[in-house]
């Protein structure tokens, strides 16, 4: 490694990259690019070495739970939570959706849940008819209501 400071990625002059993408349900993905895999490694496993010895000791304490926005205040994007388990999003104004189901727009277009998120964590529905695919809140927008589909449990 060398001397000077890396925070988040670094681009050099020959386009070589680190980049760590880490989605809000702590899933992630590690893309290494024109750099050895063994540097890349090391400089990881350093910024881990420095978070553990700046945890304080004991259990941490759970997210800050956020209240309800009112009906017409803007909801923070970022309050989303994804249960992948459980297959359960809770999105950012509260309301929990059943991702496992079949779901129906205002067109008796068919929606599921593939697994993929979007940068702010929001699962991303695919339409069963012609592939389209959205975030959860955009297609509750563009299409809504939503309602589940009978039958359509996986």
């Amino acid at each position: 490694m060398n001397d000077r400071p890396m925070i988040g990625f670094d681009v050099g002059a020959d386009g070589a990259a680190i980049v760590v993408v880490v989605q809000a349900d702590g899933s992630h993905v590690v893309h290494v690019d024109g750099v050895c895999k063994a540097l890349a490694a090391e400089l990881l496993q350093g910024i881990a070495d420095r978070l553990y010895a700046e945890h304080l000791p004991g259990v941490c304490s759970p997210p800050p739970q956020h209240d309800r926005p009112a009906e017409d205040a803007p909801a923070n994007p970022y309050a989303g939570r994804l249960d992948r388990d459980r297959r359960v999003y809770r999105d950012p104004r509260g309301d929990s959706w059943d991702l496992s189901l079949l779901w129906r727009d205002e067109s008796d277009r068919a929606w599921r849940w593939h697994g993929s998120t979007d940068r702010l964590g929001e699962p991303m529905l695919r339409a069963e008819d012609d592939g389209e695919v959205q975030p959860l809140g955009v297609l509750r927008a563009l299409y809504g209501p939503i309602s589940p589909r009978s039958g359509g449990a996986a």
